[in-house]
């Protein structure tokens, strides 16, 4: 029997008919440029319009969702993947046109995320997995504890944990620097639930308006992951709470720790999206035939004991494009650091009730209270 059967065949989800409004996500907003608040939509809150700031920028809404990167990012951004938009709103064009030029990395980041996101995108409800994941990453922090908050997730992708959350908080927000952000649109449309795309260490949010942030292996892709937790920290009022989830070695299982193919980035990094991608194909070539044909053998042998102890069987009844998307995230982030527990005592320095635990040897979890 294929275990993921359940997950695999979810029926959409009953939600809402009333679509999330513009006008509840603005009182959170700030312009990332000078952080004034203040901030106005125009448009249809479901498709295209503008929000603009006081000084008189304006940032694209696409598809239901604001575009609110700094403007070294938005300008190639919108260049790269929708170069009509600013043709249909000369006002953007107008004040993009003197951008600086994008730190490389991070523009690397949300290029290479978003075609993660979008052309490789989980386009399947899988709630029990994502569930599962949650519970992996944030041991003992359900969604449900979120009940009645204003919450931001710091990287949502394309919103598998946020829509979780979204169920029961009063408000989620959901920020992410790639394309991912319009996948997790579709696939939430409940009224409290808002995307937006913008860079974490230029957030466009007021200081101290969340009563909570959570963020699952995202903070370690940045470029400074300290900064980038202090960052998200000031958007959460006094006496709010973060919980965090990132990469770590020490302490970790072996097979965690193989399978950050640490060895290969500094070759990976280097080759062009084709060839990560014809790479990452090999590999899950490989691990098809070595790990997951095995274990699901062993399970219509009747021996699902033994199959549960060949690394990695959880993906064996997954689609092909779910394993190789899984291989090719191994392979193609620009930027990756390791976190050790030291370091994350030292993010929480001055919070209170801080905890960091080992999330079942992969990875790091940490929250505490500001």
């Amino acid at each position: 029997m294929n275990p993921v059967a359940k997950a695999d065949t979810l029926a959409a989800p009953r939600l809402p008919e009333s679509p999330p409004t513009m006008n509840a996500l603005l009182p959170l907003l700030a312009c990332p440029v000078t952080g004034e608040t203040g901030l106005t939509f125009e448009g249809d809150p479901a498709g295209e319009g503008l929000i603009r700031s006081p000084s008189g920028r304006a940032w694209p809404v696409i598809g239901g969702v604001p575009r609110l990167l700094p403007p070294d990012l938005l300008a190639p951004f919108l260049q790269a993947h929708f170069p009509d938009f600013t043709r249909r709103h000369p006002e953007v064009e107008a004040w993009l046109r003197d951008a600086p030029p994008a730190e490389p990395a991070v523009l690397e980041t949300l290029l290479d995320y978003s075609f993660q996101h979008v052309d490789l995108a989980d386009l399947g409800m899988l709630v029990d997995d994502w569930r599962a994941t949650w519970d992996r990453f944030q041991p003992g922090l359900p969604p449900e504890s979120f009940a009645g908050e204003t919450v931001l997730e710091v990287g949502c992708g394309e919103g598998r944990h946020a829509w979780l959350v979204s169920e029961h908080a009063k408000c989620l927000v959901g920020l992410d620097l790639s394309r991912g952000v319009e996948v997790a649109r579709r696939r939430d449309p409940r009224p409290n639930a808002f995307y937006v795309q913008g860079d974490l260490r230029r957030a466009p949010f007021r200081p101290e308006v969340f009563d909570a942030f959570y963020s699952n292996g995202v903070l370690h892709h940045t470029p400074v992951p300290e900064e980038s937790f202090q960052a998200a920290a000031r958007l959460v009022r006094r006496g709010g709470r973060a919980a965090v989830w990132v990469y770590g070695l020490d302490e970790m299982r072996l097979t965690y720790r193989l399978s950050h193919l640490t060895f290969l980035r500094p070759l990976t990094n280097r080759l062009p999206r084709g060839a990560q991608m014809a790479l990452a194909t090999g590999m899950t070539a490989a691990v098809e035939v070595g790990l997951w044909t095995p274990a699901r053998v062993l399970e219509r042998l009747g021996r699902e004991d033994l199959a549960k102890r060949i690394p990695y069987h959880d993906a064996a009844h997954r689609e092909w494009k779910y394993k190789q998307r899984r291989m090719f995230d191994r392979l193609n982030p620009p930027i990756t650091h390791y976190i050790t527990r030291e370091a994350l005592a030292r993010w929480f320095a001055g919070w209170s009730g801080v905890e960091i635990l080992n999330a079942d040897g992969q990875g790091w979890s940490a929250r505490g209270r500001r």
